[in-house]
């Protein structure tokens, strides 16, 4: 067991180089924090773990980018630009509801789908809740849509 697991600490120090570090600092906090969490629940637990450890980590910054890049807000003045982009899942209604209830009074709002590859039906129905709702703030609403791919699996 001592002879493998010194191997094992061998190898893995000759694949560890300090370039690979720095170019993994310099490709951003999304890349090197899975990576250095990934090195030290290796060495704090066992090879297993630490590896099964490394990729929660990274599927937790993976998602976050995710929910974070799927609905952009842009504005200029009062009008507004509501995009929606990639997947947009039920996991990001609160991020959108959210979003859409920050907007001011007599605004202009459209909400642009045509980037979106998939809009979950929960996402479609805080749409329509706003859709119902703008005219009590004075805020004008225009839905952008691409009709050539489905809204979500059930429409």
């Amino acid at each position: 067991m001592a002879t493998l697991a010194a191997i094992l600490i061998f190898t893995g120090y000759k694949l560890i180089k300090l370039p690979i570090i720095i170019s993994l600092y310099k490709k951003g906090w999304n890349q090197f924090i899975p990576f250095m969490i990934t090195i030290v629940a290796i060495l704090a637990t066992d090879l297993l773990i630490g590896i099964l450890i490394g990729m929660f980590s990274a599927l937790i910054f993976i998602l976050r980018v995710n929910f974070i890049s799927a609905v952009m807000v842009g504005n200029k003045e009062n009008n507004y630009l509501v995009s929606l982009r990639k997947d947009v899942s039920f996991l990001n209604k609160p991020i959108i509801k959210r979003k859409l209830e920050k907007i001011p009074r007599n605004s202009n709002v459209l909400i642009d789908t045509t980037r979106a590859d998939y809009v979950d039906n929960d996402v479609l129905d805080v749409i329509n809740e706003y859709l119902e709702h703008a005219s009590l703030k004075n805020i004008s609403v225009e839905v952008k849509k691409n009709d050539n791919r489905n809204q979500s699996p059930n429409s």
